[in-house]
């Protein structure tokens, strides 16, 4: 299954064992758009350190828990060039009116054919296919056909 993925759902999965488990499924292939890599980039060590403060782990700990999130984003995840979705930008903006902070991933979604993996109601009624993490995991643990 191909899925653009929203940050605030990559860095929760990131952040528990589970999660990274499930970004390493071989049965999906996961994408980001560069503009989303770049919002994960500041918000992975800033929630890992806020958890990391009110449960007092000490900071290597935490800082191996950001680099053990950046491999497995390396490792799971496509990050898309702008200039590949950028194309597509002013049909995303125009599908986004919810939120327009969003078009990147309805338009990494056009044209990579994929669905958006997110738990924001934001971006229904794009037009684009949402999965959240719920119907996603319903999905990955059904028996084979």
């Amino acid at each position: 299954m191909r899925l653009v993925v929203d940050a605030s759902v990559l860095v929760g999965d990131l952040l528990r064992t589970q999660g990274r488990e499930r970004l390493g499924d071989d049965r999906l292939e996961l994408f980001l758009p560069e503009q989303i890599w770049g919002e994960v980039q500041v918000e992975l060590p800033r929630r890992i350190n806020a958890v990391a403060g009110r449960r007092h782990i000490d900071p290597p700990a935490a800082q191996r828990l950001v680099r053990l999130c950046l491999e497995s984003i390396d490792t799971n995840l496509a990050v898309v060039d702008h200039a590949v979705y950028g194309a597509a930008e002013d049909d995303a903006r125009a599908r986004s009116m919810r939120d327009p902070r969003h078009w990147p991933l309805v338009a990494c979604a056009l044209v990579l054919e994929a669905a958006i993996w997110t738990n924001d109601n934001d971006l229904l009624g794009t037009g684009v296919a949402t999965w959240t993490t719920q119907t996603l995991q319903a999905w990955l643990d059904r028996p084979p056909p």
